[in-house]
């Protein structure tokens, strides 16, 4: 069961106690005799700030069980398994970084890949076990098709659950205890025959003998629970005791993060927005800057159920237009009809527009669209940028493919070359400001709070309204006022940015923002000799 930061998790009778399986336990706050009101203090700290409900639609799920403001931790819990994501390229078995083909190490113990001698996730449970390596050890994989290497990664994960039945037995008690959802995977005709072949039949093929309804069980809990881990393309994914209990919404009501380098890679769940008691908590299985199509089919496809959140249920995506169409005759808003079926067609807001699309052609749109939005450089700003104005008049501004080349041009402007910041003309200094403070807009909605995107892009946003600010001052185009109203703001800004990235782990990239907007916090008072005290 996921816990408060504050709350300790006794150890199980099962538990197997070596040196890779152990977390290291928080130790008990000792309260003097004579503190009784702290005492007392102590004991609702240790109170979970969450309780489990459950009903015949949403099965269990978690609310708050009291107020619990923005940024609090509600849930804390070491990983139960980790390993690679299913069908990943060729990576660490300790680690899961990408390796170069050419230039493979391998583990002395069972000739499995890893990417160096003094890789850091040796050892480890949250990474290639001793007993993990000891089950591969007469399962050496061929190098003569690497090809043939990466689908074999694909049984992996399942193994290091299946392994954790001798390894660890309270361990995998978690895992066995999520839904797997057995029988509708049997009835997708796709899922079930993958895995007998990607899974079952390779452990079969390896000397393992565990029973298949068993594999496929682990396989389904896999699909339907775990989380991707690490940075951007994770390569792994990871099982949370008690995380699986948190409901999805697509306008979610917490922020996530895994410690890469913490012992047993915890996950920690944060309110992004403030809960009163009895609200629900959720988070979101689905990636919120997609479209409601794109959104339902990948839950519908992944987790086994229709998503019928309010975000979903309303045609402008609460009043976002993230799905919008603009209509070739008025200019006006096209809109699904009945966004909770995906037959259901398209048609202009405007009651004196006739015009009408059919699902089938927003589908075929969109998938020409997607295409060719990424075959777009991740580097290349006039690409995006010629993507935005060719499809003016076909996308809505806030539409999702145009969010997503506007998430990617916020972070391209003042940092790679022929666009850095402090040579960029005054034009995509204000192109820049008005793309973060587009993007704002509709973070505020669709990931309300102390968001991720809301963090990243407070920091993007004051980069380019310092630099015209310096620019101003140097030419003394501005007055001592109105200089400490512009710095009052960034100062706003890389306050709050600074608050939310700091929930990131220190080493990631958005840890090293938060450090950046402190920094940057810091040269800004610098200015306070000028103009007096800013805040």
């Amino acid at each position: 069961m996921l816990r408060c930061l504050t709350c300790h998790k006794k150890r199980g009778k099962h538990e197997v106690r070596n040196k890779e399986n152990v977390i290291e336990e928080v130790l008990d706050v000792e309260v003097k005799e004579n503190e009784k009101d702290s005492a007392e203090t102590e004991k609702e700290k240790d109170k979970p700030c969450y309780e489990i409900k459950q009903s015949d639609v949403m099965g269990r799920y978690v609310v708050a069980s009291r107020d619990i403001k923005p940024g609090e931790v509600i849930v804390e819990a070491p990983a139960l398994a980790v390993g690679p994501c299913s069908g990943c390229g060729l990576i660490c078995l300790g680690c899961y970084r990408e390796l170069d083909e050419n230039n493979i190490y391998k583990c002395t113990g069972c000739n499995w890949p890893l990417c160096s001698k003094s890789c850091p996730g040796v050892g480890y449970y949250t990474g290639h076990s001793s007993y993990e390596c000891e089950a591969l050890k007469d399962s050496s994989p061929s190098y003569a098709n690497i090809e043939e290497l990466k689908e074999c990664y694909h049984a992996l994960m399942p193994l290091r659950c299946l392994l954790l039945k001798t390894a660890d037995l309270d361990k995998w008690e978690g895992v066995i205890a999520m839904e797997a959802h057995n029988e509708l995977r049997k009835s997708r005709g796709d899922i079930w025959p993958a895995n007998e072949r990607n899974v079952v039949q390779r452990l079969k093929s390896w000397g393992f003998e565990f029973d298949d309804v068993e594999i496929h069980t682990v396989c389904g809990i896999l699909e339907v629970n775990a989380f991707e881990v690490g940075g951007n393309g994770a390569n792994a994914r990871a099982l949370y005791d008690g995380a699986f209990l948190l409901a999805h919404d697509c306008t979610p009501s917490t922020t996530h993060t895994d410690a890469e380098r913490a012992p047993g890679r915890p996950l920690t769940v944060r309110a992004s927005v403030a809960h009163r008691a009895g609200d629900l908590v959720s988070l979101c299985y689905a990636y919120t800057l997609q479209g409601t199509l794109k959104r339902r089919e990948h839950i519908r496809l992944s987790k086994f159920f229709e998503c019928h959140c309010r975000r979903c249920s309303d045609p402008s995506e609460l009043g976002t237009f993230a799905s919008a169409f603009r209509c070739p005759r008025c200019s006006g808003r096209i809109l699904s009809t009945a966004p909770l079926e995906p037959r259901a067609p398209w048609r202009c807001l405007d009651s004196a527009c006739t015009y009408t699309m059919t699902a089938g052609g927003v589908q075929a749109m969109l998938k020409r669209l997607t295409e060719e939005l990424e075959q777009i450089d991740a580097n290349d700003v006039e690409g995006f940028e010629k993507f935005l104005h060719k499809y003016r008049n076909v996308l809505h501004d806030n539409h999702y493919l145009c969010l997503s080349a506007l998430h990617s041009l916020s972070q391209l402007y003042g940092k790679i070359s022929g666009f850095m910041i402090h040579e960029m003309p005054e034009s995509q200094l204000h192109r820049k400001i008005e793309i973060c403070r587009d993007l704002m807009k509709v973070f505020d909605v669709i990931e309300p709070g102390y968001s991720r995107l809301r963090g990243i892009t407070l920091y993007e946003l004051h980069a380019p309204l310092m630099v015209l600010t310096t620019r101003d001052f140097e030419r003394k185009a501005i007055t001592k006022e109105n200089l400490r109203t512009r710095l009052k703001e960034i100062v706003s800004y890389l306050t709050e940015s600074a608050l939310i990235l700091d929930f990131e782990p220190k080493q990631s990239p958005e840890g090293l923002m938060a450090t950046a907007a402190r920094d940057a916090l810091d040269k800004i008072k610098t200015w306070e000799q000028i103009i007096g005290k800013i805040s």
